[in-house]
């Protein structure tokens, strides 16, 4: 619409500089110590493979849960998050 200044939609994660780094800096940290379990791994000892398969699938959905929930159509009208 020419000459009209609609309110464009947000981001995900605008403006969440810190609580961004705070959560990447727990689910890295998580999956870094799943990755150090592996020193352990042996044929004999299968856990430290099932902690890195638990650990990585818990982040992994974590992350993919508190992403951004709304939907296309609410986007292409131009709402944002807050409204």
């Amino acid at each position: 619409m020419v000459g009209t200044r609609s309110k464009q939609p947000t981001h995900s994660g605008e403006g969440h500089l810190v609580s961004n780094l705070i959560t990447f800096t727990v689910l890295f940290a998580l999956f870094c110590g799943a990755l150090y379990s592996l020193n352990w791994l042996t044929l004999g000892n299968v856990w430290p493979m099932a902690i890195l398969l638990v650990v990585g699938t818990a982040v992994y959905l974590v992350a993919f849960s508190i992403g951004r929930s709304d939907t296309t159509t609410e986007l292409a009208k131009g709402y944002s998050h807050n409204e």
